[in-house]
């Protein structure tokens, strides 16, 4: 048999005031101003009879949707980029504990109207989580200008803003040298996007600054550009190789998982082996690369955390507390797997010899 539902009826009864005085007071309103000795007992009554505000009511009160939104920039993401997958869970796990709820909204972000403003002044959200958006996104700089409670997952490079991103440059840097370190010169780099992307852009400059640390020269003919897919990253590595009468790269450098395993099937597809003649490494370790073949060596994102860390900041910013840290870096990790000569591991059940 269910037990009945408390309401803020049985709540004033216990505390002793008016139902009116208990929305009030556990929807933190500052309409109306009570003694902390009443405070308490509304309190007291609400934790012994375990109630919970009902939450429209919370946001009649305090004119809250209790509504965080997710911006990214294009619907087809979710099935071609699994990075965003994870974030949105990451992001879900941690606004679900607190009652929020998560609004998703697709725009082509940097282009065409102000993508932000249908959320922000009907009022359909209390602060917004924006995935990788372009660094020259106007509408966004002027919501972190007005003080609009904003997370990035990526970054504007605006001094202003509160973001969780990664070091792009650092970790560009790594893997490159990771794969000099195996005797590879001639290596190539495509990219998750078109420039203008702060990931896309620091991770051509990380680079380009492992080329210089070898003494090698930038190769302008040795870049391409990937758009996200799986099939941008097959037709991009499909032009390195192809109509060239120089060698073909020996390495490649891709700037997502998603699109290193196109550019893979596009070098298998030359007659080419990986690792032996053409290593590759990439960014995100998203689920298939450990499984694909060959594995796949890649940079660990964490896309996870970065969700929950974005939702926390955001959170608290809606909480008005303060966030020490604004530009939050996550730490990543180098997966080595196959794809640059490193054997796979045993099957499961499956020791040496």
């Amino acid at each position: 048999m269910r037990r009945p539902r408390v309401t803020s009826r049985d709540v004033a009864a216990r505390a002793g005031v008016s139902r009116g005085a208990v929305s009030l007071i556990l929807n933190e309103s500052t309409a109306i101003t009570f003694s902390d000795e009443t405070r308490k007992r509304v309190f007291q009554a609400a934790e012994e009879l375990n109630y919970r505000p009902n939450s429209v009511g919370r946001m009649l009160v305090r004119g809250d949707t209790e509504t965080i939104g997710l911006v990214v920039r294009d619907l087809s993401l979710l099935h071609i980029d699994p990075f965003l997958p994870q974030l949105l869970y990451g992001i879900v796990g941690k606004t679900r504990e607190r009652g929020y709820h998560v609004l998703l909204e697709f725009a082509h972000l940097g282009s065409g109207p102000n993508p932000y403003g249908g959320l922000v002044t009907a009022n359909r959200v209390d602060g917004l989580i924006v995935e990788n958006p372009p660094k020259d996104d106007d509408g966004l700089r002027k919501l972190i200008e007005q003080g609009f409670p904003v997370v990035l997952v990526g970054t504007v490079n605006d001094e202003r803003e509160y973001s969780v991103t990664v070091d792009n440059v650092g970790g560009a840097r790594s893997l490159v040298e990771h794969l000099m370190q195996d005797g590879r010169r001639r290596i190539a780099h495509i990219s998750y996007s078109a420039a203008g992307v702060a990931g896309t852009d620091d991770r051509l400059t990380g680079y380009r600054l492992a080329l210089e640390s070898f003494g090698l020269g930038y190769d302008p003919s040795l870049v391409a550009w990937g758009n996200f897919s799986s099939e941008s990253g097959y037709d991009a590595m499909y032009s390195l190789l192809a109509g060239s009468d120089r060698p073909p790269p020996d390495a490649l450098l891709a700037g997502s998982d998603t699109v290193a395993m196109g550019a893979m099937a596009a070098i298998m597809d030359a007659g080419l082996r990986i690792p032996e003649d053409v290593a590759v490494a990439s960014f995100d370790n998203i689920p298939a690369a450990a499984s694909f073949r060959p594995s796949l060596t890649t940079l660990d994102m964490f896309p996870i955390l970065h969700g929950e860390i974005a939702a926390e900041m955001l959170m608290a910013r809606l909480r008005g507390e303060d966030v020490p840290v604004r530009r939050r870096i996550v730490e990543t990790r180098m997966i080595l797997r196959q794809s640059t000569n490193f054997p796979a591991p045993p099957a499961p059940g499956k020791g040496p010899g």
